[in-house]
């Protein structure tokens, strides 16, 4: 294949990482309008302890595919705006597990909501059939690369 002919739009790195990018942004612009504190980055974080909270820095590290220092960083953000609280691990006196305040319990519906309208804008023209085909065969390469 001659390189000049390589059209990134016909390429799943390129697409996935674009769309991506798109809906972060799109997030991003979504929630400021609402006063929203956090970066988007933290998004990520709030979504593992929604589904469980309790979690230590090195399981949201692992999680979000970030390093640590980066989840130290939005963690010291989240506590700051009292999103998150560092309680320590009864069972290990050295490590902290991360809890979610009330406030960050709260957050859940506002992102949960934006991110539906943002669902919605993003497939629109697309049927139910084919989103529901595009999220199983994403999960199923997520499944695959975290291995």
């Amino acid at each position: 294949m001659n390189t000049t002919d390589f059209d990134p739009i016909e390429s799943l790195n390129f697409l996935t990482n674009r769309v991506g990018r798109l809906l972060t942004s799109r997030l991003k612009i979504i929630l400021g309008r609402s006063d929203f504190e956090l970066p988007t980055q933290c998004a990520s974080i709030l979504a593992d302890l929604w589904k469980q909270d309790g979690l230590k820095q090195q399981d949201l590290a692992i999680a979000a595919i970030k390093d640590k220092a980066t989840i130290a960083r939005a963690l010291n953000l989240m506590e700051k705006h009292n999103v998150i609280v560092r309680r320590i691990d009864e069972k290990d006196k050295r490590k902290k597990k991360i809890f979610l305040t009330y406030k960050g319990v709260e957050l859940q519906q506002r992102i949960w909501l934006t991110s539906i309208e943002l669902g919605k804008e993003a497939t629109q023209g697309i049927s139910k059939e084919e989103v529901e085909i595009c999220k199983k065969v994403l999960k199923s390469m997520y499944n695959n690369l975290k291995k």
